[in-house]
């Protein structure tokens, strides 16, 4: 990990692996009663990796915590554990809520069916339709 000093604070640029494939900026603070407050922005392919060093560092005098530059690797990005959040999100939503977001996972998946030229993208949406019983395919 590389710690670059700005000003007044610091970036922790975590070293990049061969097989990395997103990285994310994380952004530590505490709330009101000192509990420890983590923000992660959203990912973004590995090739805005400097990019990203680069955000970190021309925002960092602005913040009061470091910032964290975290790329990740697809068995990152497969530990079961990381999507608790979501899964909890999405069990206290309404009735309503779910067939919202439901509708948008159905609309942008028929997006990426029709304007995506990667066969096998175009696959995972179509799998994902089918899945939600949007598309049936009979044999």
């Amino acid at each position: 990990m590389t710690i670059i000093k700005t000003e007044r604070n610091r970036v922790h640029a975590h070293a990049r692996g061969d097989d990395d494939v997103f990285v994310r900026i994380s952004l530590l603070g505490y709330d009101d009663a000192g509990a420890r407050v983590v923000r992660h922005l959203r990912y973004q392919p590995i090739t805005e990796y400097q990019a990203a060093v680069d955000w970190a560092v021309s925002m960092a005098d602005q913040m009061a915590h470091p910032i964290h530059v975290v790329p990740f690797n697809g068995d990152d990005m497969r530990e079961p554990s990381r999507f608790q959040p979501f899964c909890d999100a999405v069990a206290s939503m309404t009735d309503q809520e779910r067939g919202e977001m439901r509708q948008v996972v159905v609309t942008t998946c028929c997006e990426v069916m029709r304007d995506c030229d990667d066969w096998q993208v175009r696959a995972d949406a179509y799998d994902v339709l089918h899945q939600l019983k949007v598309i049936r395919h009979e044999s």
